[in-house]
């Protein structure tokens, strides 16, 4: 067994089945490890009946369980199992959640003799309360079991335009806890400062302090080298005419498309996320709708575009993505449906250099504290 040692413990969303938080997980763990070692928080919010490490075995033998289900039930199945595979072993192997434990019915509990030197909350939409949490979950997800001293921000990101006047208590009795606040958003900055007595400083999304060599050490050989193709991923759903663009582009260029999150598509909606950080890396050109699919075509020198998030009808594009535009001058991606972007990657590059150093700079100072 391990001795006692002074960990950093991550606090953001512990969700097994998406590309953009399983990586940003894994960025943020690989930037902290320069300050000591990392583990992230198995953070147990909503209805749960089993804790500690009873919960984590029921957990991965459930999905055993249920993938030897899905491969036994057809091929549309079998493709879903190996995805849901490729995302537990990512997590086991990358991203391990298996030596603390945070409820709101049992507080936090170690499963090793570890002493927490910070607690580091953040990225994704750790605070977003729309997504099912109750009062007590987001106080969970606002360091509320971690002593004020131990506690910071990374990249946290709320997720929304505004904030409820019910939630208003909880985000402004927790914010003021935490000493040294960073967000990935102008808005979440706002809303930090409007919500409470503290300052708040716009940093990177953790994948962009990662560099493109870096991220490459865990791609598995999932793309032939002399593929080539058109990647999309979508959250939403694409409309029949941005599909007819992204199909002219490809066919205008020689290119087949590949699509993430596309049943259509079983090859590549097998892909787990050392397989998508793959896809981005060899694409000729991306079109998204997705925040993280727009950092990983940033690292690896992509041009892409862009397009208003389509979800039961309703278009949406929330702060995190006019931010990021903002950060790195690409403010024409959207600016027309049909327009298809290209961009001075040379420039980019010198500007995510630039907000990689203050993003270090601003982490430093906050674990020094």
């Amino acid at each position: 067994m391990r001795s006692r040692g002074d960990y950093l413990c991550i606090l953001t969303i512990n969700d097994l089945g998406n590309y953009g938080n399983r990586l940003q997980n894994y960025a943020l763990q690989e930037v902290l490890k320069e300050y000591g070692p990392v583990t992230t928080v198995d953070l147990q919010v909503g209805n749960f009946k089993i804790h500690g490490r009873m919960r984590y075995i029921f957990k991965k033998a459930k999905q055993l369980t249920m993938n030897s289900i899905r491969y036994a039930s057809g091929k549309s199945n079998h493709v879903k199992a190996i995805r849901n595979s490729r995302f537990s072993s990512f997590t086991r192997k990358y991203v391990p959640d298996n030596l603390l434990v945070d409820s709101t019915t049992r507080g936090l509990q170690a499963w090793r003799n570890i002493h927490v030197k910070k607690a580091v909350i953040g990225s994704d939409q750790v605070w977003n309360y729309t997504f099912g949490l109750s009062d007590k979950d987001l106080a969970l997800r606002l360091g509320s079991d971690f002593a004020p001293e131990q506690l910071l921000t990374y990249a946290a990101s709320i997720g929304l335009d505004s904030i409820a006047d019910e939630r208003k208590p909880v985000f402004e009795r927790y914010l003021n806890r935490i000493p040294s606040i960073s967000v990935r958003e102008e808005r979440a900055k706002e809303l930090v400062e409007q919500n409470s007595t503290q300052h708040a400083t716009v940093v990177l999304d953790p994948t962009l302090m990662v560099s493109a060599e870096r991220w490459k050490r865990i791609m598995p050989g999932f793309v032939r080298d002399d593929d080539r193709y058109v990647l999309t991923y979508f959250l939403g759903t694409p409309s029949p005419e941005q599909k007819r663009i992204i199909d002219r582009y490809a066919e205008e260029h020689g290119l087949r498309v590949r699509r993430i999150n596309d049943k259509s598509d079983p090859e590549t909606f097998a892909a787990g996320p050392r397989e998508f950080v793959e896809l981005f890396s060899k694409a000729q050109y991306v079109f998204t709708d997705s925040y993280h699919a727009c950092c990983f075509s940033i690292i690896f020198g992509k041009d892409f575009k862009v397009y208003n998030r389509n979800s039961n009808g309703v278009s949406n594009m929330n702060s995190r993505m006019q931010t990021l535009f903002n950060l790195f001058d690409l403010t024409t991606s959207m600016s027309d449906e049909t327009e298809i972007p290209t961009y001075d990657h040379r420039k980019i590059n010198e500007r995510l250099a630039q907000l990689q150093h203050s993003s270090k700079q601003w982490l430093d100072n906050a674990i020094q504290q």
